[in-house]
């Protein structure tokens, strides 16, 4: 796993797919640039402190999940290139919430079970995921 720090499930799982889950759950706040081999990885994002999650340069093919397992601190999923190349949104609560732009928080006001899924077509991420409540997510 390139930098996405995290004890990995494989042990706990009696399937093959464990091997491809992770949880974040370093106790400092931390950085995880994820890379081309995390591509396809589920990650429980525990919240406990800040976390700041950036995606790989855009590639065809690309995808990742982060579930929220602990929402006690705001996270960050950010673009490897710094530009507005994030698109689409998500269910939360009553409402459609567009999630364009450069970076997605992770809000501490948000639920355990929240979750994202990142997909890359080669020149954008579309994201679409479920928030329990309109302040789930926010957009920078």
């Amino acid at each position: 796993m390139a930098n996405g720090s995290g004890t990995n499930q494989k042990a706990k799982a009696s399937y093959q797919l464990g091997e491809y889950v992770f949880t974040m759950d370093d106790s400092a706040a931390s950085s995880h640039s994820l890379g081309l081999n995390d591509s396809g990885k589920v990650y429980f994002v525990e919240s406990t402190v800040a976390r700041t999650i950036t995606l790989p340069a855009v590639q065809s093919g690309l995808r990742f999940k982060f579930i929220m397992s602990d929402t006690t601190a705001d996270s960050s999923i950010a673009t490897n290139e710094g530009t507005a190349l994030i698109k689409g949104g998500a269910e939360c609560g009553d409402a459609y919430l567009t999630l364009a732009g450069t970076t997605i928080v992770l809000e501490l006001a948000g639920s355990i079970g929240d979750h994202l899924e990142f997909i890359c077509d080669g020149t954008y991420w579309y994201v679409s995921g479920h928030g329990a409540h309109a302040a789930s997510f926010s957009v920078t």
